[in-house]
């Protein structure tokens, strides 16, 4: 290989470096601004698929204005949320009150069956305070509750300029790419976009509202306390990649385990939720979802990893559809596209086009 090849290669790399390490100082220091604008478009897809679908529906060969079926989406997605926040309320305060007593109850029943094995074994549950404590959880949520109706206003107000945005975008591609071609594959590229995203967080959305009514379902039939907190629980961490089932299966298992005097709910319990998470995750939701996704697992991980150290919870939620994201603009461009490769799952990546 010549060495002005390689020596531009070495400072590509360098600059490709560099730009990544810029890039993400800019994404810690500015989260509290694009946290919101993030959530905003997330809120801004769900609510424009919703209003499409209303759209859909016709009345006579008469279809709802687009207007009216935003504000209809709007309205209910205003009254899911009063009704989740005054569930959440209800019982979070009712579970912090009881958390520290279920967390005595889960260090007797362990310790009582590490006795059965030897006398001299005993755990003390402080050392897992961090994987085990309920009142932390609670206060988790609500804080997490609490963060976004302190930003709520700020959303409103990037929902509303996003709305007044849209009508205008694609007078703006017009001007800004005056080459036919060019602006044809942008126009490609958004809307291979446009559609990732919304299979995505369609499917995503149905699939966690399904498990979290499931799991509302489980323990209420195995009357365990709080179903509908725990559901909403369930709903929530479903949108983490990996360990947010694994956590939704684990909390509520604990609260059956030091419920009952029994271990035959928590047995049952544990099954059922764990047969309700893998169905849906590893069946139901590869078939809804198709090859929209096509991400590797190991960059699903390290996304999940990279992206919640940058945002936290909102970035773990969001680290897929980002990757996604990021995938599809790597694969527009032929300088870029081995990368795109290496994040699919299986190399399939829709070929660049002049």
């Amino acid at each position: 290989m010549p060495q002005g090849l390689l020596n531009n290669r070495l400072v590509n790399i360098t600059a490709g470096l560099f730009l990544i390490c810029i890039l993400g100082w800019l994404l810690v220091i500015g989260r509290d601004i694009l946290i919101p604008l993030i959530i905003a478009i997330v809120i801004w897809y769900v609510l424009d698929t919703v209003a499409r679908y209303f759209q859909s529906i016709s009345f006579g060969g008469f279809h709802v204005p687009r207007m009216i079926a935003v504000l209809l989406a709007l309205a209910i997605s205003i009254l899911l949320m009063l009704f989740v926040m005054d569930m959440i309320a209800t019982n979070a305060l009712a579970l912090a009150k009881d958390a520290p007593s279920y967390q005595l109850r889960i260090e007797a029943k362990i310790n009582y069956m590490l006795s059965l094995f030897s006398s001299d074994m005993k755990l003390d549950m402080s050392r897992f305070n961090d994987l085990f404590n309920l009142e932390r959880l609670v206060s988790w949520v609500v804080s997490a509750v609490s963060g976004f109706l302190g930003i709520a206003s700020l959303v409103v107000i990037y929902i509303i300029f996003i709305v007044s945005e849209q009508a205008a975008l694609p007078k703006k591609i017009i001007a800004l790419f005056t080459d036919p071609q060019q602006r044809t594959r942008v126009n490609t590229t958004l809307d291979r976009l446009d559609e990732s995203i919304r299979t995505y967080l369609t499917v995503k959305t149905f699939v966690s509202i399904l498990t979290g009514v499931l799991c509302y379902t489980v323990l209420s039939i195995f009357d365990v306390n709080y179903p509908a907190f725990w559901g909403f629980i369930t709903f929530l961490l479903n949108y983490i990649p990996t360990i947010g089932s694994l956590i939704a299966v684990v909390f509520p298992a604990l609260l059956s385990l030091v419920q009952f005097d029994s271990y035959l709910p928590f047995l049952g319990v544990t099954i059922v939720l764990t047969t309700i998470q893998f169905s849906i995750g590893n069946i139901l939701e590869p078939y809804l979802m198709g090859s929209k996704l096509n991400l590797s697992g190991l960059v699903i991980i390290l996304a999940l990893a990279v992206w919640g150290a940058i945002w936290g919870i909102t970035g773990m939620i969001l680290s897929v559809p980002i990757m996604v994201i990021i995938m599809l603009l790597l694969s527009a461009s032929p300088t870029t596209r081995p990368i795109a490769i290496l994040l699919s799952s299986n190399g399939a990546v829709e070929d660049y086009k002049d």
